[in-house]
């Protein structure tokens, strides 16, 4: 079938009633793949349809909270939420609702077992009672999570698959461009970032733009959190294009598998699959034809390895995920060349000194961004990202390597997961660094210990897949400042030096 392919953003359209219109031309076109089963067009606006129904009639009436990791339940509530009015807080790993002052939260049971916080009501949507995958999924997470405790015995928690799922057609809600739609919070300013329904389909216009011409069936591993990743997503889909979902504990091999049976055309991905794919040389389907890396950290060796093993180039890009998602991408039809290249069509960059004037190209300055559609954007406003770069005299942003510690497409603020490591019984001192193994960035904990049994333990109970160590290496210090803050700048040298033992995650 031959998808209707015309994408209407028009000036008074929500992303509910973009991907609404969209849906109705193509019923029948499958919209996702989950782990090789299909949703259609139908039944993506008909689950959402119904949540929003669920939702409404159980007076939820403000924004809420999503907490689902790469799965379609992530892609129905935005779609749920967004038909009520309503903004859709999608929280980073580490992040709490009450951070968003959300008193309602949407979870995956999967996303659940990690995790303790307050809310007032949460709504449950099961891994393995989600429609339409059935027994196939409670395989997949009971392998992957083992036997996990009974959310529904806490108070406040609702089983969505318990309640009404038969409404097709939104709620009464009003909806516009000005309206919220997702909310955000960067942790530099500790404040919520507010984007509308306008900035969110002016960003998806630029990536619509970028990839004109070309089949829209694209693979994604990358974080669902991630603005870039959400617009590359719902790009497809305001296509008629299909999504290959993929969760993050699926590994590269059986992705290439599935897009090569799917005959996925790109790949959106991060650094864990890239690194994967190298590592156990595994083969990219012929019939994949662009391969996308955004937000991440990464050296050119990585670059180059990965072009002389595969002879494929990754296309990069510069994430801003705080406030309006993708800044620049490698040219279409170019190859990686050391930048992480050029601004999007709706986008303005430039390159200041510390007094904010402008630098000339090739001059080392901070990076300011532009764009109309990001959060409180206007055409002659700039957005200090706090990063250093330049710009080459062919209009190429070049990121100078920066302090982050950005993992798998993660910020990772190491604070909060220290906090709780310092808790766990035996352990006097820990810290989160960062080392480059073959190129990509790899998370390592540094723990002031007799032993490493209690640390490990609590990494695999406690913490999700995507925030745990590659790395233990017990020392005897951490380096800390007087007044008690890690040194990061000293911490692998510290570790070097103080050596006494290195353990594998596992």
């Amino acid at each position: 079938m031959k998808a209707n392919t015309s994408m209407d953003t028009g000036a008074g359209s929500s992303l509910y009633d973009a991907f609404a219109t969209v849906a109705r031309e193509n019923e029948s076109r499958v919209a996702l793949y989950f782990l090789g089963k299909p949703l259609t067009y139908h039944a993506l606006i008909s689950m959402s349809d119904s949540l929003a129904h669920n939702l409404d009639e159980m007076g939820v009436d403000k924004s809420a909270a999503i907490l689902a990791g790469n799965s379609p339940q992530f892609i129905v509530s935005i779609l749920a939420l967004n038909s009520l009015g309503l903004g859709a807080a999608l929280l980073r790993p580490g992040e709490s609702p009450e951070e968003y002052g959300a008193e309602y939260v949407i979870a995956s049971d999967y996303m659940m077992n990690y995790r303790e916080f307050n809310f007032r009501d949460l709504f449950l949507i099961r891994d393995e009672d989600f429609a339409p995958y059935g027994t196939s999924l409670k395989y997949y997470f009971r392998e992957y999570l083992g036997e996990r405790p009974d959310l529904m015995s806490r108070p406040g928690v609702h089983r969505i698959s318990d309640l009404v799922f038969d409404r097709v057609s939104s709620p009464e809600r009003q909806r516009n461009a000005d309206g919220v739609a997702i909310i955000k919070r960067t942790q530099k300013a500790q404040s919520q970032i507010l984007l509308k329904n306008s900035d969110i389909l002016s960003s998806i216009q630029d990536i619509s733009n970028y990839l004109e011409g070309f089949r829209k069936n694209i693979v994604v591993s990358s974080s669902l959190y991630h603005l870039s990743t959400l617009q590359f997503i719902f790009t497809a889909l305001l296509n008629g294009g299909t999504v290959n979902l993929v969760p993050d504990y699926i590994d590269a091999s059986t992705t290439m598998k599935l897009a090569e049976k799917l005959e996925s055309n790109m790949v959106l991905g991060n650094s864990n699959l890239y690194g994967q794919i190298i590592r156990k040389k595994i083969g990219i389907p012929k019939s994949i034809r662009f391969l996308f890396l955004l937000g991440e950290d990464f050296t050119a060796d990585f670059m180059s390895s990965f072009q002389n093993q595969t002879g494929r180039t990754i296309k990069v890009g510069y994430d801003l995920t705080a406030i309006g998602g993708c800044a620049t991408l490698t040219p279409i039809d170019s190859d990686y060349d050391g930048s992480i290249g050029k601004p999007l069509s709706g986008v303005k960059i430039r390159i200041t000194d510390r007094s904010g004037r402008d630098v000339q190209p090739g001059e080392i300055g901070l990076i300011e961004v532009s764009s109309m559609h990001f959060a409180g954007g206007s055409e002659n406003s700039y957005y200090s990202t706090g990063d250093l770069g330049f710009m080459d005299a062919d209009g190429r942003l070049h990121l100078e390597r920066s302090r982050r510690m950005i993992i798998n497409g993660t910020l990772i603020d190491p604070e909060p997961i220290e906090a709780e490591a310092l808790k766990v019984p035996g352990v006097r001192d820990m810290a989160m660094g960062m080392q480059y193994d073959s190129g990509l960035p790899a998370l390592v904990a540094y723990v002031v210990a007799d032993d490493l049994n209690g640390i490990k333990r609590f990494f695999s109970t406690k913490v999700p897949p995507y925030l745990r160590p590659s790395k233990y290496v017990q020392v005897r210090k951490i380096p800390r400042s007087p007044a008690g803050k890690v040194i990061r700048d000293q911490i692998v040298d510290a570790g070097k030096q103080g050596e006494q033992k290195v353990s594998a995650s596992t």
